[in-house]
């Protein structure tokens, strides 16, 4: 009975939230039609073997830009042919010790190597485009008995969210279809009896079912069983209110990002929205110069009312015949008064804000640069750009890289693929330092401070040599090299440089003592030779 109250209570609430979330579909099936209309069957169904309708698109600058976009931030962001992100503790001065820096550095490798070989890229690829699109993409992260990790890109209609007094996703309701059989191979009989009725007769037909995750507010932390874990999760049979299963996760598997984020909506808002009028326009625009520059290259004509055998046949290599009797009969076009050069220049001017609200200026900075530059300025420019792009890097990383870092290095934890970590590393708060090209763009105004600092501290160094003593040259290097994200293998640790500077401060000490002692014995000779050549001769 306590099974049946709660899945009806989440069934209900569930409910409650499509329903007040009903316009944002609206507008997420509109944004689909203009921008990316392969998903656009938001408030409509999709028949088998039915392909996107374009009836109504005549430009697609706002789905080239949308997919240039996407692939840009997969490619600065979480590149999956570099490393975009190190780990390490919040408190730092555990972080000089050079055994909790190598199991770190094997952490990582071990994440990225479940990453590589699981589906990680094609997802985040797509939850760029939802995100870029609709303003929100959701990710689930699930175990996988083959690929350790399984990804799964939640189509925007499935999902309805709360957040907590903090602005957090916390609860999330997923409605979604699965066929008889599907179920069936996920959970056995215990999917329900409206499962088992449906695989008797048409295993094909779909049913639908929500996957609740939310936080579990009664649970003994002492327990290591699911039931006991952070996170509640219940399975549900919609048609029949059935409950397949109850589990638990250590972190929420559902990891919802959002592009632009108002305070009082739970979903997020995008550049395509921005820019849907922009993109409505162009595609009007060119839709009227296509019939224009189609009038023009087939005018219609203009005939006198007698003379020409009606009707007229304007076809290649057709004969018209007409009376000879009347005059002035000459056929002309009829003139159409456009100016297509006008309108081409209003289009690429809207095409080009469109371009803008995606960034696409930005991620192709350097193709886009007009004179011969050296390195660190072609650098120093795209670090210029990219800052423009940090709050939405910041939100991407803090509500979708984060959980699914976290939650990545839980599972594999639990399954023994990461060795025990270090006394010292026990107990403390562990932080995700991005590295990839945006993130180091956020940082990378440091690394400039610390040149331009340099630089000034040489000039004054040059009247004032004393003046250099003030430089810790450890601590810059340090800084240096996380920011830029260096393997901590080729920093030597503090115990290391402190040995190396003690044997060459010894090696030094005895080279000054050698030659001090080379030096007496020299003076000695040099006295020796000198008294005896200061003694008088002997006489016979």
């Amino acid at each position: 009975m306590a099974e049946n109250k709660t899945v009806e209570k989440l069934i209900e609430r569930c409910t409650s939230l499509e329903d007040s979330n009903a316009t944002w579909k609206s507008t997420f099936q509109e944004l689909a039609e203009w921008n990316l209309p392969r998903k656009s069957y938001i408030t409509r169904e999709k028949t088998k073997g039915q392909k996107f309708d374009a009836t109504n698109l005549y430009d697609s600058t706002s789905i080239r830009s949308l997919k240039i976009m996407a692939a840009g931030f997969h490619s600065n962001l979480t590149n999956p042919a570099s490393k975009w992100f190190n780990l390490r503790t919040r408190d730092l001065n555990v972080m000089r010790e050079k055994e909790v820096q190598i199991w770190f550095k094997t952490v990582e490798d071990t994440i990225f190597g479940a990453l590589a070989s699981s589906n990680f890229d094609t997802t985040m690829q797509e939850f760029y485009l939802n995100a870029g699109c609709f303003g929100t993409g959701i990710i689930l992260t699930l175990e996988d008995p083959q690929e350790k990790i399984r990804f799964i890109e939640v189509p925007i209609e499935q999902i309805q969210m709360e957040e907590d007094a903090y602005g957090r996703v916390n609860r999330v309701y997923r409605t979604f279809p699965l066929t008889a059989q599907q179920a069936f191979d996920l959970w056995g009989k215990d999917a329900g009896e409206a499962v088992k009725e449906t695989m008797e007769k048409k295993p094909n037909d779909q049913l639908k079912f929500t996957h609740y995750v939310g936080p579990r507010d009664e649970r003994d932390p002492a327990m290591g069983d699911s039931r006991n874990m952070p996170y509640k999760s219940i399975w549900i049979e919609r048609s029949k209110k059935h409950q397949i299963s109850e589990g638990g996760y250590l972190s929420n598997p559902y990891a919802a990002g959002r592009f632009y984020k108002d305070t009082a909506d739970v979903f997020g808002y995008s550049p395509a929205m921005d820019v849907l009028p922009d993109t409505k326009l162009v595609n009007a625009m060119v839709k009227t110069l296509l019939r224009s520059a189609m009038k023009q290259a087939d005018p219609a004509l203009i005939a006198p009312r007698r003379g020409f055998i009606a009707p007229l046949n304007a076809n290649p290599g057709k004969i018209n015949y007409r009376d000879e009797k009347t005059a002035n009969d000459a056929i002309t076009a009829f003139p159409t008064g456009s100016n297509p050069q006008l309108t081409l220049e209003v289009i690429k001017e809207t095409q080009l804000n469109i371009e803008k609200a995606f960034f696409i200026p930005l991620f192709q900075a350097i193709s886009n640069q007009t004179k011969r530059m050296t390195i660190p300025e072609v650098q120093r420019r795209i670090s210029e750009n990219m800052v423009l792009l940090g709050p939405v890097v910041g939100r991407f990383t803090q509500e979708v890289l984060d959980p699914i870092v976290l939650r990545v290095f839980d599972i594999l934890y639990a399954a023994g693929e990461i060795p025990l970590p270090p006394m010292s590393v026990q107990g403390q708060d562990m932080d995700i330092v991005y590295i990839s090209p945006l993130a180091r763009a956020q940082k990378e105004s440091e690394v400039y401070s610390l040149q331009s600092f340099m630089a000034d501290t040489g000039m004054v160094a040059t009247a004032f040599p004393e003046a250099i003593d003030k430089l810790n040259g450890d601590v810059m290097i340090d800084d240096i090299a996380k920011i830029r994200g260096i393997n901590p293998e080729v920093i030597r640790s503090d115990s290391e440089v402190q040995a190396i500077r003690k044997q060459r401060a010894e090696a030094r000490a005895r080279a000054a003592q050698m030659a001090t002692l080379q030096q007496g014995a020299d003076i000695a000779k040099t006295g020796s030779d000198a008294a005896k050549n200061m003694m008088p001769e002997k006489t016979e």
